[in-house]
């Protein structure tokens, strides 16, 4: 397993992330990462405004794009995705202070209730 400081480019949907990930002396890369154990379900809502799924509202407000977050990343999937653990902190721009007082953001989806526990 390995852990990197990143960056949130986009919500993909309610379990995959792009990312722009640190992997130190300078060098950057886009990924996209699955959110490892962890299901949200395709569903969308229409509400006044449009289509909403509320697992990547919820997303969107907690780690909007630009944020700082700490990745550890496993392995690909089968589709090719990174599969990763997730730590953030709102507000916060320093990985000591994510690994220190950050929330693991694939068990937050789950006791919020956008996504299920999920094995291979």
């Amino acid at each position: 397993m390995f852990q990197y400081e990143a960056n949130v480019i986009r919500i993909v949907d309610g379990d995959t992330l792009l990312l722009d990930v640190d992997l130190g002396f300078t060098l950057r890369l886009k990924v996209r990462v699955r959110l490892a154990r962890v299901q949200a379900p395709e569903l969308a809502n229409w509400a006044a405004d449009g289509l909403h799924n509320p697992a990547i509202d919820w997303l969107n407000e907690v780690i909007p794009p630009g944020s700082v977050v700490v990745v550890d990343i496993m392995k690909t999937e089968k589709y090719g995705r990174w599969l990763g653990t997730l730590r953030y902190k709102r507000g916060s721009t320093s990985r000591d202070d994510i690994l220190r007082a950050g929330v693991v953001l694939n068990d937050e989806l789950v006791s919020k209730g956008f996504a299920k526990k999920y094995t291979s």
